[in-house]
């Protein structure tokens, strides 16, 4: 009996043993030098969709990685589009978390962060209209430039006709910057901007400025607003029987775009038919702003570590110089290059919402 007892103790040891070089041959990436990417995005509130999005692309990015040099750890953070949690981030992730870079999104975080950053010599990628969350040697910004949309908003405006313009936008940098860029070229396309009307965070009743805007009879009103705002004034609009209404990228960024049945927009360029499928599999859900983006920042983030070839890992200044070398890498959102600004500009093009879904004009 004691015999058979030490036998199946025997047993239960080598089994133990064997599951324990299973479990670490399993682990074998714990080894590796990690390299840590900060993720300050909305999880919460009303832009919560947005940043869910981006959280699930980097994730599914993070997925597909394999015998990389190095072991890629993510560590989310909700900003929501508030710039002071977006320092208090910055500052965690930076000081705390000791991350190598960041990946944000909305110019007032992405804003806040860059100087931080800078400073710091974190690597921080942002998915923002400003420039200036691209200022300085570790910054950068994966998305359309104001000038690309721009161009393609009022080229579409031309093509059907359309010559006067009224504008309703929110007080926010990265919307700042659009507008500009709008105001500035709307000459070259022989369009007028015959209202112009701003407003600030938090407003919820549009009626004074809608009411101005009918005195003008604009062709098309351009919303330049991200939610809640955007929806908030879409609705008292419609309420009120005017349609004609139209934007650049913003409609990607409604939670409730059935609200805009029928229209057209800029959107973002095509995306890669494999990732797009893959998340839609993968989350069931269709792909949400900055979502393609993220993925390429991600990926961006880790071709530029992979090329280390030294002890350790990279500093963040090898992985800076790296990503300011970009040049024709294939990325989801097409061939991807980085302009002597820091920006890594996309294509655009023009959609219409049908059955809740933007998709693109043919």
């Amino acid at each position: 009996m004691n015999k058979k007892i030490l036998s199946i103790l025997g047993i239960i040891i080598v089994l133990i043993l064997a599951g324990s070089a299973i479990s670490i041959n399993k682990n074998s990436s714990a080894s590796l030098d990690i390299i840590k990417i900060g993720v300050a995005v909305p999880l919460t509130g009303t832009n919560g969709f947005v940043g869910e999005g981006i959280r699930d692309a980097i994730l599914l990015a993070q997925s597909k990685l394999q015998n990389t040099k190095y072991k890629y750890e993510i560590i989310f953070e909700d900003v929501q589009v508030d710039p002071k949690l977006a320092a208090s981030a910055a500052q965690k992730l930076i000081n705390i978390d000791k991350v190598d870079a960041i990946i944000s999104a909305y110019a007032p975080v992405g804003n806040t962060i860059a100087p931080i950053a800078e400073k710091s010599q974190v690597v921080h990628i942002g998915i923002a209209f400003d420039p200036r969350a691209a200022e300085g040697e570790y910054n950068f910004i994966d998305f359309t430039t104001p000038d690309t949309s721009a161009k393609a908003f009022l080229g579409e405006m031309k093509r059907q006709g359309l010559t006067k313009l009224g504008i309703f936008r929110l007080n926010n940098p990265g919307i700042i910057a659009a507008y500009n860029s709008i105001k500035t070229l709307a000459p070259e396309y022989g369009i007028t901007i015959n209202f112009d009307e701003q407003f600030q965070p938090g407003e919820r009743d549009f009626k004074s400025i809608i009411a101005k805007s009918k005195q003008n009879k604009s062709d098309i009103y351009a919303l330049l607003s991200i939610p809640p705002e955007i929806d908030v004034l879409a609705k008292q609009l419609l309420d009120l029987n005017i349609k004609n209404l139209t934007t650049v990228i913003y409609f990607e960024l409604s939670p409730n775009k059935s609200l805009y049945e029928g229209m057209w927009s800029v959107g973002f360029g095509k995306n890669d038919g494999d990732f797009e499928r893959e998340f839609k599999n993968t989350y069931n859900k269709e792909l949400s702003f900055g979502a393609a983006n993220s993925y390429d920042s991600f990926n961006i983030i880790v071709a530029s570590a992979e090329k280390y070839s030294g002890k350790g890992k990279p500093t963040t200044k090898f992985i800076a110089d790296n990503i300011m070398n970009l040049k024709d890498i294939k990325g989801v959102l097409g061939h991807l290059n980085i302009n002597p600004a820091g920006i890594i500009d996309s294509d655009v093009q023009i959609k219409i919402v049908k059955n809740g879904v933007l998709v693109p004009v043919i």
